[in-house]
């Protein structure tokens, strides 16, 4: 087991620049497990991966009787899978998670099948092509199809595809403009948030157990950290407090205007969302953690949104939970942006709660008698 010496910035981008360029929407995360263990590898006293697919990996502290602080973070994506093989050799899809059908058109995607990936595009009508009622609305998902340059269905398959295939968009990190610390990918959400998870366990805390969960099926109903929290884990023993570290809808564009959550002003401490409400002292021991370190947060209210928070609270019949979010704007689409930034803000949010822990009062409420 080694620690990171490495500037955390520099170290974050590296790992999320490798993370998006794999294809794992929910259900098929296994070249992002792939990817996750080799990193964890290095750093963990122990990485193991459970039934549904959850990275479980352990830094043990370097005193006995140390706190245990569990930290998720999703490897999925938004996604879909290969519905239909049509005869002219198009592909029709099925949505996996919270897609919406007005970004679809015109889109390449990789298709994973059992040998590899393939290139595709979403068709488009040409532009000279359009009728009047082209011009107006947008076609529903079950509507596109995915043109892989297949001449007809027996073309499509001798390329190895199969109905039930995973397929995703097409991206790599890149820096928006010129040193604007901006970065664009799909699935930043969530694995932004696991390159910083990865950091942290790099890192390496003496006084704190850490237990970083990589969860699967998170875009689906937080179906991986559901296991987690459901099952008997003999190995982490008592784990006093949990985060989600997740990515939330930046709203600071010109078509939303509100302004609630921004790029570049930090990371957002969760109050509530569909899925929790924020354990008080989990909260203020994040604010308090920000506070003395003098970092910038926001405070994220959302109720359309939920993370693995959720589903962990009920760990062991109920531990303190709280997130961490990153701004992200124009989720769930191709085009995702995040701030270096936030990136490093989060950073360094969670590794402060984590280095003030120890001494961390952790109780619903102070009784006196």
């Amino acid at each position: 087991m080694t620690q990171s010496s490495r500037e955390p910035l520099s170290l974050i981008l590296e790992h999320l620049r490798a993370l998006v360029a794999a294809t794992g929407p929910s259900g098929s995360e296994k070249d992002v497990v792939r990817l996750i263990v080799q990193a964890a590898r290095p750093h963990a006293d122990s990485v193991r991966v459970d039934a549904p697919g959850n990275v479980i990996a352990v830094r043990r502290a370097a005193v006995e009787g140390a706190r245990t602080c569990l930290i998720s973070a999703h490897m999925d994506e938004v996604g879909f899978r290969v519905l239909k093989i049509e005869p002219g050799g198009f592909l029709r899809l099925e949505k996996v998670g919270g897609l919406d059908d007005r970004i679809l058109p015109a889109q390449r995607l990789w298709v994973r099948t059992a040998t590899g990936r393939l290139g595709g595009v979403i068709g488009t009508k040409s532009a000279h092509l359009l009728t009047d009622a082209d011009r107006v609305g947008f076609p529903a998902a079950r509507d596109v199809y995915v043109d892989i340059g297949a001449r007809d269905a027996a073309h499509a398959r001798a390329m190895g595809v199969e109905v039930g295939d995973p397929a995703g968009f097409v991206g790599e990190l890149t820096e928006l403009g010129q040193g604007s610390g901006r970065f664009t990918a799909h699935a930043v959400d969530d694995r932004a948030g696991c390159a910083v998870l990865l950091a942290l366990l790099e890192a390496g805390l003496p006084d704190v157990n850490l237990v970083a969960v990589f969860s699967v099926q998170e875009e689906i109903g937080l179906r991986g950290a559901t296991a987690v929290a459901r099952a008997t884990h003999a190995d982490l023993g008592a784990v006093d407090v949990v985060l989600a570290l997740d990515m939330t809808a930046a709203d600071d564009t010109p078509d939303t205007g509100s302004g609630h959550l921004r790029l570049g002003a930090g990371p957002a401490v969760k109050v509530m969302d569909a899925s929790t409400v924020t354990h008080p002292a989990v909260r203020r021991g994040l604010l308090a953690a920000a506070g003395r370190r003098g970092l910038p947060v926001q405070h994220e209210l959302l109720r359309g949104i939920g993370t693995d928070a959720g589903a962990l609270q009920y760990l062991g019949g109920g531990v303190p939970t709280g997130a961490v979010s990153v701004p992200n704007r124009y989720t769930h689409s191709a085009v995702e942006v995040v701030d270096a930034a936030d990136l490093q803000g989060a950073y360094a949010l969670l590794r402060g709660f984590l280095e003030d822990l120890p001494g961390q009062d952790l109780r619903f409420v102070a009784l006196d008698h």
